[in-house]
């Protein structure tokens, strides 16, 4: 198995050094990106994290996907496990704080499972231009994504897009990662999702 922990711990502290105004930047034009492509243009279900201090922002993808009227689904932790699911949310009132902090959609939420036709906002410390991505360490998004049948966009900064990302065996490449600079398609085999429309 491959020590992700220096790599991890780098990411770490380049996030936690960024200047305020730079990541505002950075997460207006991520969003700007991604709510221009074909990926959000065409989904039925967008399933988006409530984004934490060092994580890529997703405030504005949230709003903007409920002005829009999509299905936006949120995830919530299951408690005693490294699992998560996705529940329906119709505006930001439904979120309440959970595991780690970090927002989660409310008991009364519907759980939905999500499948083709939909695209899964995807987080990471950083990923390559393979799609590969080194997580926060909990494996909730290595376990989701295993056994999901839509789109699978990342969220970075292009300061955190790394060479190469070891890959293990469990591990499952995104289809699409997203910086300030632009978008990096990882997998020329999903043409009619291509960024071009």
């Amino acid at each position: 198995m491959t020590d992700k922990r220096p790599l991890r711990r780098a990411m770490k502290e380049l996030r936690l050094n960024m200047d305020p105004d730079t990541k505002i930047r950075a997460d207006k034009a991520i969003c700007r990106e991604f709510c221009s492509s074909a990926y959000y243009e065409s989904c039925e279900m967008l399933l988006l994290y409530v984004s934490g201090d060092i994580e890529v922002g997703t405030g504005e993808i949230l709003d903007t996907a409920l002005a829009d009227g999509k299905n936006v689904l949120c995830p919530r932790c299951i408690s005693g496990t490294n699992e998560m699911r996705f529940y329906r949310i119709e505006s930001t009132d439904d979120l309440e704080p959970g595991h780690y902090g970090i927002l989660e959609p409310k008991a009364y939420c519907p759980e939905v499972n999500a499948g083709c036709g939909s695209v899964c906002i995807v987080p990471a410390l950083c990923f390559d231009r393979r799609g590969h991505r080194l997580g926060f360490g909990k494996g909730f998004y290595d376990r989701f994504l295993s056994g999901y049948e839509g789109i699978s966009v990342g969220l970075c900064y292009d300061i955190c897009i790394a060479e190469n990302v070891c890959e293990e065996e469990h591990d499952v490449p995104v289809d699409a990662v997203i910086t300030e600079s632009g978008m990096i398609l990882t997998n020329k085999n999903r043409e009619d999702w291509s960024a071009n429309g």
